[in-house]
């Protein structure tokens, strides 16, 4: 079964005051960089979606990984919000028959390589359910969507992510617990990056 990654890095880091993508975390990686790293060997294919005008940082992606297993798209209306960022890409998904598809988000860069592995397992193992990581009370990321939610992806626009697409679909997700904090920590401010 074809489980892909998602890779969201169409942002603007108003928060941050300056693209975070490319701020170094854990020495000299960059952190768009290294949150793909945290993920590359648990996926076959990985969609990197960046803005309309990103070829620096999608040559900077490339020339790091250099494998044909990486694609990038750039959402041409990415300023608009996540939401149609991620609905915009949801199309390409589909075109590569992946039946279910895991959303990152890439200015999470903590998430642990055991925790991947056991959201995958999850995600194998119950092919039907949406995947939601559990650390304490907060669920956090990344999210795996089966093939039957893409419609719904699709439609998203503006700045509603899919969280809306969850809360609505409660009987079909399965909170995973798990003692991985990093499915929590999004670097929104400087303050946010730490070396753990």
């Amino acid at each position: 079964m074809k489980i892909g990654a998602l890779v969201l890095a169409a942002g603007f880091s108003k928060r941050f005051g300056k693209d975070k993508r490319i701020e170094s975390v854990q020495g000299d990686e960059p952190m768009l960089l290294l949150t793909i790293k945290n993920l590359a060997r648990h996926f076959e294919e990985i969609i990197v979606v960046l803005r309309n005008n990103d070829q620096i940082i999608a040559d900077l992606v490339l020339n790091r990984f250099q494998t044909s297993r990486i694609i990038i798209h750039h959402a041409k209306n990415s300023i608009e919000g996540i939401g149609t960022s991620l609905g915009s890409t949801i199309e390409i998904v589909a075109e590569r028959k992946w039946k279910s598809v895991f959303v990152f988000l890439g200015d999470m860069p903590y998430i642990k390589q055991e925790t991947i592995s056991k959201l995958k397992t999850e995600a194998l193992t119950n092919p039907f359910n949406i995947i939601v990581p559990k650390f304490e009370t907060e669920t956090g990321h990344p999210v795996c969507f089966p093939n039957g939610f893409y419609e719904e992806i699709g439609s998203l626009s503006g700045d509603v992510g899919a969280k809306k697409i969850i809360n609505s679909n409660l009987e079909r997700v399965m909170f995973v617990k798990t003692n991985d904090r990093g499915v929590n920590l999004d670097v929104d401010t400087p303050i946010d990056i730490f070396d753990n």
